[in-house]
């Protein structure tokens, strides 16, 4: 599997757990993202790191709004 593809599903997948109000699958697609980018890091691709960087902020920002409509 190329990275793309694994970027584009777990983006999609974000989305749809926003959209099931799963905060706690969220917080785990944030983890999985923060462990990829520290691949890419050791593995010298910033530019890989830095768009699983972003998708684990988004992460991370949709799981706070779940838990600020509470």
């Amino acid at each position: 599997m190329h990275h793309d593809a694994l970027y584009a599903y777990i983006e999609r997948s974000i989305t749809e757990r926003h959209l099931a109000g799963d905060k706690a699958q969220l917080l785990k697609l944030q983890t999985a993202c923060g462990v990829i980018m520290a691949a890419a890091n050791d593995g010298g691709d910033a530019a890989l790191a830095k768009r699983f960087q972003i998708l684990a902020a988004r992460a991370a920002n949709l799981a706070e709004k779940l838990s600020d409509r509470k």
